[in-house]
């Protein structure tokens, strides 16, 4: 998620520099043909293309208000996350007593280390099959940072470093290691139900917030495994790109009427109509980065620049719920790279 007010033009740049690679020639190209070729048939009125510009205009709207829709419900799901996160630490802290109300620290970190395990497992699995780019240089579309380290979830140690032995030899195995280490939670429970421990109501209160894991880790994966309707994301590339080709071959005769307008001679006309190059790259330009806004948004756990930061989410919990425990090995918060929280 990008955090800093401004995105640097070098940036923009890197991002938009293909599309100038194609509109500056097209552009350039319908001149020289319409002017010096005299090809005067190479130019369409200016009405129609404007009519598709504002059909392509409302579509990109909904496309984005779609997407928009789409990454603030996972922002949303990772909200609850981190505040029922927070509600499990206490619990694990306060509720997790013998019949003299005497807590059991040891019990309590087993809980609060394994969900913690479980919360990495979760973004793992999440950052897998990333449809994304890798890039060494940080893009605002298209392309996610190189992160190998397992504090951004690129591999499996980020999670299975939070297990104990036993139990890093068989979650790797199971196809959803997440939904196991939430079982084994629930084993937990019911075992410390069985020692005493837990009373009814509290073992009832704790398996049911296990739930709410379950729920969370569910409309995730609901939207990780479920693109964004294809038809809805290929045709507003597909509509944007012809709208941004019929530009120059539209403005040739506006320019041509301010050039008789303006009584200019023919070197001078020819100069000015050299005018609509810049004009339709910048207008080309702003639709197209419309469009990747609203792809950009689409996927939003793909690890790149404007996706959920679940990795700085999932350390936030960590370092909560150490604290929770009172141990000296509380990791640093992850600090954006680049301007962009991860």
């Amino acid at each position: 998620m990008y955090v800093r007010r401004t995105i640097k033009p070098q940036v923009m740049l890197l991002d938009s520099w293909r599309l100038f690679a194609i509109t500056v020639p097209w552009s350039a190209l319908v001149v020289y043909l319409h002017e010096i070729r005299g090809w005067e048939t190479l130019s369409v009125p200016f009405l129609p293309v404007s009519t598709i510009g504002i059909a392509v205009s409302l579509y990109l709207g909904f496309k984005s208000t779609s997407a928009y829709n789409r990454w603030w419900e996972a922002r949303s799901i990772w909200g609850e996350v981190v505040n029922n996160s927070r509600t499990w630490a206490n619990y694990a802290h306060n509720m997790v007593h013998d019949a003299d109300y005497r807590t059991q620290p040891a019990i309590c970190r087993e809980l609060i280390v394994r969900h913690i395990a479980w919360i990495n497992a979760l973004a793992y699995q999440l950052r897998k099959n990333s449809r994304l780019k890798i890039s060494d240089n940080m893009h605002i579309f298209d392309f996610r940072r190189d992160l190998k380290h397992p504090d951004y979830h690129a591999d499996p140690q980020s999670y299975l470093k939070h297990l104990t032995e036993e139990e890093r030899t068989h979650i790797p195995n199971h196809a959803n290691p997440a939904t196991h280490i939430l079982r084994l939670q629930g084993e937990h429970l019911r075992a410390l139900a069985k020692q005493g421990l837990l009373s009814d109501f509290r073992f009832v209160e704790m398996t049911s917030h296990l739930g709410k894991f379950y729920d969370c880790q569910g409309k995730s994966e609901r939207i990780k495994n479920t693109p964004f309707p294809r038809q809805i994301a290929y045709f507003g590339t597909v509509f944007t790109w012809i709208f941004i080709l019929l530009l120059p071959i539209a403005f040739v005769d506006a320019f041509e009427d301010e050039t008789a307008r303006h009584h200019l001679d023919h070197l001078l006309a020819v100069e000015y109509m050299f005018m609509l190059v810049p004009f339709t790259s910048l207008i080309a330009w702003i639709f197209y980065v419309i469009e990747k806004v609203s792809d950009s948004s689409e996927d939003p756990f793909e690890g790149g620049a404007s996706d959920v930061p679940i990795s700085t989410l999932c350390r936030t919990i960590e370092i909560d719920m150490k604290q929770f425990l009172n141990e000296g090995d509380i990791p640093p918060p992850l600090k954006p790279l680049d301007g962009i929280a991860y």
